[in-house]
This record gives structure tokens, C-alpha cells and sequence, in this order.
């Protein structure tokens, strides 16, 4: 293998946090010369870093999105059912508290939602003398 190739595969691995003597073995290259690497490549390993750590906020962000999305469904399934039943039926009840349960664990995932204004753009605070708000 090509000696780019083998930095470029250190430099992924190493933003991994993997050890020396891990990447020593897996590439065949000595761990003083991959030493060496760390100090010439460390501004690619830190943003190779930065790279895999945002997709995993990506991934995370999608997650809860989606499961807000499913409470929200299950959360409406209920209230329409909820609306046919007459209140003196026995599942009611139940169907009661499945309604509280799903309202209470949506709110836990409720984000506020926060503006932040810039100092060089729009003047937010000729509007209000707050400079953050929340909805």
C-alpha cells in the first residue's frame, strides 16, 4: 500500500481514538513512524474528529426526531379513539392514562425552541431588550 493511503487510514483511525500499537498493527507500520505522522497530520486528525463526531450528532438529532414523530403518532391514535368512546366504559380508563403516558414522555423530548441574535445582522434587539428567547 501507498504511503497517502496508509496516512489517510491513520488518520481515520487515529480520530477513532485508537492506540498507536492498535494502528501499528493493523497498517504494519512502525509506531515511532506513525508518531511521527500524529505530529505532521494533527490538524487532520482533530477535524476528521470533529467530522465523525458531528454525524454522530446527525444520527442522534435523527433518532429523536423520529421518536418524537412516532409519540406524536401513537399521542393522536389515542385522542381520536379516545373521542369515540363513551366515559363510562371500563377501557376508558386505561386508555386514559395511555393517553397521560404518551403526553409525558412527548414533553420530555419538548425542545424550546431558542433564537440567538447575530451581531452582525438583523438588530433583534431593536425588537426586544432580550437577546434570547424561548418559546
Amino acid at each position: 500500500m501507498k504511503e497517502p493511503e496508509l496516512k489517510e487510514q491513520f488518520v481515520e483511525l487515529r480520530s477513532q481514538g485508537f492506540s498507536f500499537a492498535t494502528i501499528a498493527e493493523r497498517l504494519c507500520v512502525a509506531k515511532s513512524t506513525l508518531i511521527e505522522w500524529s505530529k505532521d497530520l494533527e490538524l487532520d486528525i482533530k477535524n476528521f474528529r470533529q467530522i465523525h463526531l458531528e454525524a454522530m450528532r446527525e444520527k442522534y438529532r435523527v433518532g429523536v426526531e423520529k421518536r418524537i414523530e412516532l409519540f406524536g403518532q401513537q399521542l393522536n391514535t389515542i385522542e381520536t379513539e379516545l373521542s369515540k368512546r363513551d366515559l363510562t366504559q371500563l377501557p376508558t380508563e386505561r386508555l386514559l392514562d395511555l393517553l397521560l403516558k404518551f403526553g409525558r414522555e412527548l414533553k420530555t423530548d419538548d425542545i424550546p425552541l431558542t433564537l440567538y441574535h447575530r451581531s452582525d445582522g438583523f438588530d433583534f434587539d431593536r425588537l426586544s431588550s432580550v437577546s434570547k428567547w424561548e418559546a
